[in-house]
């Protein structure tokens, strides 16, 4: 099963087409303590170790998550003929149950990696600080994660487990830090004047000073172009755990 994470397994993940909310419970279900995590599939890639830390401090983790859509608190009128209209309206119809159920917590992801051309490093685009913003409103702090790097050479992307089996090595099949992460986690300025923002940072959990490798400690770190391996996910438990516990 390509060591996907627990939401795609157990098919709690909305696909391109469903516009509904849908939600699944891990961590402790009996806890009244809730942290809800949402987005897309680069929010879904950290639930196994949320799974473990909310079975172990007694947290109950509730997802909303979809295919290729960050949470979103979209300003525009919801139209068929918008490009972002299939997670606008997933992202409204969710916000509606967070209002109307604030958790304790909503956890999701800070920054992505710019786009080709746009490059080196990553950002936080405007639409999370304004995300940031309304769930303040409803009352609800917030635990951003930097994403992960992104695997491209120039401006061409590459599948890890491709690149191994081109005989290549998880040096060789690296992406340079400097090109994939800006020297300081972008969301830091970018969340200044949002207080209910925390930020996780895992970014040496992934890489080393120089290069993000593609396997470490004989573990594969990503399943593809940019997502992260479950069996490599958990080995970062006692990490988020570490980041997560203030």
């Amino acid at each position: 099963h390509r060591d996907l994470p627990p939401a795609t397994l157990d098919h709690c993940i909305a696909q391109h087409t469903n516009r509904e909310p849908l939600t699944c419970t891990y961590g402790d279900p009996l806890s009244t303590r809730r942290m809800v995590l949402a987005g897309g599939s680069h929010s879904e890639h950290w639930l196994a170790a949320l799974d473990t830390l909310g079975k172990k401090h007694g947290f109950r983790l509730d997802t909303y998550l979809k295919v290729g859509c960050p949470l979103s608190d979209p300003l525009a009128e919801l139209t068929e003929e918008s490009p972002t209209v299939e997670c606008d309206t997933w992202s409204v119809k969710v916000l509606a149950e967070l209002q109307a159920d604030p958790p304790d917590y909503l956890f999701t992801t800070s920054t992505r990696t710019k786009d080709e051309g746009e490059g080196p490093g990553d950002f936080t685009p405007f639409w999370y600080v304004d995300l940031w913003r309304t769930l303040d409103e409803y009352g609800i702090p917030v635990v951003a994660i930097r994403d992960n790097p992104w695997l491209f050479h120039g401006d061409m992307s590459y599948r890890a487990a491709d690149c191994l089996a081109g005989g290549g090595n998880s040096d060789s099949c690296a992406v340079a830090r400097a090109d994939a992460l800006d020297p300081v986690d972008p969301a830091i300025e970018a969340s200044a004047f949002s207080p209910n923002v925390s930020l996780i940072d895992l970014s040496d959990s992934l890489c080393r000073p120089e290069l993000c490798r593609v396997v470490e400690g004989n573990v594969l770190i990503y399943r593809d172009e940019n997502h992260l391996t479950t069996t490599y996910v958990r080995t970062m438990t006692p990490d988020l755990e570490a980041q997560l516990g203030p």
